[in-house]
C-alpha cells in the first residue's frame, strides 16, 4: 500500500518574483530536467489581470531563469514555460522523486510557499527523498502523511487530470493507427496548449508503466 504525502518545501524558482507579487498562484504542469542549465517547467499562473501583469513585469530579472515565453493566455490565466539557471535548477526534485518511486501530484506555490501532494510507495522512499532535498540546500516540512485510497487511479499513481487526459485520449482514437484526433484537437477540449496536453499524456505513461509492468523492477 502507498502513501500520500503533502509537504511542504522551500523552493527557489522564482522565488524573488513570488515574493514581490501578491495574489498570484502557480500550479506546475510539467518539469522537463536537462543538464547544463537547460532544465524547463510548465506552469499555469492564476490571478487578478493586474497582479498577472505584475508578475509578468517581474519575472525578467528573477535569478533563477534565465528565459521564459507565454504558451497560453485565458482569462485570470497565463501558461508559462521557464528555462532555470543553476539555482532555478537546485528547485528541481523531479529527477530526486522519480528515483525513490515518488509521483507528483500537486505542485502550487504563492509568496508564502511551494506545497506538494506526492504518491510515495513507502515512508523509506520519503525519508530518502527528503534527504535529497537537505542535500540542495531545500528544507523539507512534512505535513501529512496517509495511505492512498485504494482506487484505480491511487493505484496507477496517476493524477485525475492525467487520468482524464488518458480517456478522453482513448475514447477519441488518439491511440488508433492513424491516430483518430489530433493533440491539438484534445488541448483544445482541457482548454490547454497542446504542449501542455503532451505533458499530461507523458506523465501519465510514466505513472502507469511505473506501477504496472516496471513495479519493483526499478
Amino acid at each position: 500500500m502507498s502513501f500520500i504525502a503533502e509537504y511542504r518545501l522551500s523552493n527557489p524558482i522564482m522565488q524573488e518574483t513570488r515574493r514581490s507579487v501578491s495574489g498570484v498562484v502557480l500550479e506546475v504542469e510539467d518539469e522537463q530536467p536537462v543538464p547544463g542549465n537547460q532544465s524547463r517547467m510548465i506552469f499555469w499562473a492564476r490571478g487578478a489581470e493586474a497582479a498577472l501583469e505584475q508578475f509578468f513585469r517581474a519575472l525578467p530579472d528573477d535569478p533563477s531563469i534565465t528565459d521564459f515565453e507565454i504558451l497560453s493566455t485565458l482569462s485570470e490565466r497565463r501558461l508559462f514555460r521557464v528555462t532555470l539557471s543553476s539555482e532555478g535548477e537546485r528547485g528541481l526534485t523531479y529527477v530526486d522523486a522519480i528515483e525513490y518511486g515518488i509521483t507528483f501530484l500537486d505542485i502550487e506555490t504563492d509568496e508564502r510557499e511551494t506545497r506538494y501532494r506526492a504518491q510515495v510507495p513507502s515512508r523509506n522512499a520519503l525519508m530518502n527523498y527528503r534527504e535529497q532535498c537537505r542535500e540542495r540546500e531545500l528544507s523539507f516540512e512534512l505535513q501529512r502523511l496517509y495511505r492512498s485510497e485504494d482506487t484505480e487511479t491511487a493505484r496507477y499513481g496517476l493524477t485525475d487530470r492525467q487520468r482524464d487526459a488518458l480517456c478522453r485520449a482513448l475514447e477519441r482514437g488518439y491511440f488508433e493507427v492513424p491516430r483518430d484526433v489530433s493533440t491539438e484537437e484534445l488541448a483544445d477540449e482541457f482548454e490547454i496548449t497542446s504542449q501542455a496536453f503532451s505533458a499530461l499524456l507523458r506523465r501519465g505513461h510514466e505513472a502507469l508503466l511505473r506501477n504496472t509492468i516496471a513495479d519493483g523492477t526499478t
